[in-house]
């Protein structure tokens, strides 16, 4: 890859690169240093690094460092608990489906909420998913599964069924 294709690969895949951060449960800050992290590791690499395997790259060096981000976090919390004590929510209390959706998707794992993301928001193929997260097509579709599964039974636990 050369610097004009690096260049290039900024602009292009910049914002791609940033909303999958941020629906892995980055946040702006965490999802900002993901992004650049990634640049740095592809700028570091380029001359290995194909330009058609250029974003696929990317987001796995942008997942890997969220998700060893997200690690530390629970070390931390096994370390020092948390004293503020968990908020449930009454079955018959109704909210925007939408904010439903997201409660549900921060309960699941951070594997399955990136297979969502780049699944069902991004639209990437099994294939590419499994490239991007360095599993096999196979634990994708696993991973799908019991995401959607689990976000069934959230939503319907939330108050949310196939009849509203």
């Amino acid at each position: 890859m050369t610097q004009k294709e690096y260049n290039n690969g900024v602009s292009l895949w910049a914002d791609e690169v940033y909303r999958f951060a941020v629906h892995c449960g980055g946040g702006e800050e965490l999802s900002k240093d993901a992004v650049q992290e990634a640049y740095a590791s592809l700028w570091e690499c380029r001359e290995r690094i194909p330009v058609e395997k250029g974003k696929a790259y990317l987001l796995t060096v942008a997942h890997n460092h969220l998700m060893s981000h997200h690690r530390r976090e629970q070390v931390y919390q096994r370390v020092l608990p948390q004293l503020t004590p968990a908020v449930s929510v009454a079955p018959d209390e109704r909210f925007d489906l939408q904010e439903a959706l997201r409660k549900a998707m921060a309960r699941l794992p951070h594997v399955q909420q990136a297979a969502i993301e780049l699944k069902d928001v991004e639209g990437y193929s099994c294939r590419e998913i499994a490239e991007i997260l360095s599993l096999t097509e196979k634990q994708v579709s696993v991973y799908l599964f019991r995401a959607r599964v689990s976000l069934k039974k959230t939503l319907i636990a939330l108050g949310y069924d196939n009849n509203n």
